[in-house]
């Protein structure tokens, strides 16, 4: 696995196949770039790049202090420097989302597209703030049932079941307790209007978020397509992967139609 050093001191590990339009994968709390174990096979067709956030994984270990949804955008744009990349297509995951949103509206000029998994510009429902104040709870208290919980909740395959399980409990508890709580306070809804690329929107129709976000970026930006795939909650990337990768495959073929984006 590759590694690249960043701020003269912090590596950041990740994984990257394929050639063409590359494209970034911003993973939520605690969970790395495994969680975007499927999307691997769009490398038939593009470039993927899945960096660790640091305090996350393989990455260098970081204050909590040092989490909050800008560092970690700018810990984005030094990453995507050192791989010598002028443009990139951000893909962000749940909170993760979070951060793309954070880059594609500040570092525009380094933005050729945007997708979202679920991603979300401020917590605005109960239901999610409820879950972002359980995930710090079970953080904090119960860490190795936290990453049970959410292993299985993403898959029913065992081998990658175990692979997030090893690979979440490398992250730092005070890390992941920390993007939790800057996420669930975080208020970037002004910054949406900024945003001067397609959006291509997806989460599951059982997802509590959906009746609130679907609508809410249909009003803030020019140009999305919002994709609601049934009989599933949030975990898309590896519940939906077949049709998700479709979708991001459609996605990048009409950018590459649109060569001022990359």
């Amino acid at each position: 696995m590759p590694i690249v050093t960043i701020e003269n001191s912090k590596h950041i590990t990740f994984d990257d196949f394929g050639e063409g339009i590359p494209v970034v994968f911003i993973h939520p709390p605690g969970m790395g770039r495994h969680v975007f174990y499927y999307q691997r096979n769009l490398s038939r067709d593009m470039r993927v790049i899945f960096p660790d956030l640091s305090g996350h994984g393989d990455s260098s270990k970081i204050t909590s202090e040092e989490v909050t949804i800008e560092n970690y955008s700018k810990e984005i744009i030094a990453f995507i420097d050192e791989l010598k990349l002028k443009k990139v297509v951000l893909c962000g995951y749940s909170a993760g989302g979070a951060i793309a949103l954070y880059i594609s509206s500040h570092f525009r000029d380094r933005v050729g597209g945007l997708i979202l998994f679920g991603g979300y510009p401020a917590v605005l429902n109960s239901s999610l703030r409820l879950e972002h104040k359980l995930g710090m709870y079970f953080v904090n208290h119960h860490k190795n049932l936290l990453t049970h919980i959410l292993a299985m909740s993403h898959t029913k395959n065992d081998k990658l079941k175990k692979l997030l399980i090893t690979h979440m409990n490398k992250s730092q508890q005070g890390v992941w307790y920390k993007y939790y709580e800057e996420i669930l306070h975080m208020n970037i809804i002004e910054d949406i209007c900024n945003i001067n690329v397609p959006l291509l929107w997806m989460d599951g129709t059982r997802s509590d978020a959906i009746n609130r976000y679907n609508t809410f970026f249909k009003n803030r930006t020019t140009e999305y397509r919002i994709v609601l795939f049934k009989h599933v909650n949030h975990q898309i990337p590896t519940k939906k992967w077949k049709q998700v990768n479709e979708e991001i495959l459609q996605y990048i073929l009409k950018l590459d139609t649109m060569k001022e984006n990359l």
